[in-house]
């Protein structure tokens, strides 16, 4: 991907809720939210969240439900990843994506797209684990960066409220790191093994 103008370019960060951590063992995402970010402020009334239902036989467990208070009867009459996932394409295509721990979100997306008959997203995106490696010499969590940067003293585990998080913790780095050098820390997705 070019150098790309700080000025011109918008941003979205992304946040998924899920019924647990391993796609692989039938894992799915139930919440997504986007949020676009435009010369470094948060365009919320453009933002796009919604629940997912996973599909007959997916079910969230009760321990996962206790992490983001999503429960099964929430999710029944959502729309299914069927109805979200060209609106998640057309997302990632027109923008730069930003994520915390993207591997993480892509690799579900990864998943949806398989399941239901899509070819697999590959943007060019924003890891914030990256920029915070790049600032304090690890990487951080998004917990410790929303309190460190006094945006939050908690993650809730909702997909906007963590989309919101991300994309101010995402402001705050590309500050630091100088907002013309971000366009290094832009990297290609080549998919998860599906």
């Amino acid at each position: 991907m070019a150098k790309i103008d700080w000025n011109e370019t918008v941003f979205c960060a992304i946040d998924t809720e899920t019924t647990g951590i391993n796609p692989e063992s039938g894992d799915r995402i139930i919440e997504v939210a986007i949020v676009p970010v435009f010369q470094g402020k948060l365009i919320l009334e453009k933002a796009y969240v919604t629940l997912i239902n996973p599909g007959e036989g997916i079910v969230i467990p009760a321990n996962t439900e206790k992490v983001h208070g999503i429960s099964n009867e929430t999710i029944k009459m959502a729309p299914s990843m069927r109805d979200v996932f060209p609106v998640i394409q057309r997302y990632m295509k027109e923008l730069v994506p930003v994520f915390h721990n993207g591997k993480f979100d892509l690799m579900f997306f990864d998943y949806a797209a398989k399941d239901v008959g899509e070819f697999p997203v590959d943007p060019y995106y924003i890891d914030t684990q990256d920029l915070s490696k790049e600032v304090f010499g690890a990487p951080k969590t998004l917990e410790w960066l929303a309190k460190y940067f006094s945006i939050t003293d908690r993650i809730n585990h909702r997909a906007l409220d963590d989309a919101i998080v991300t994309a101010q913790v995402f402001i705050e780095l590309a500050n630091m790191i100088g907002v013309e050098n971000v366009s290094e820390f832009i990297k290609k997705w080549n998919g998860a093994p599906v």
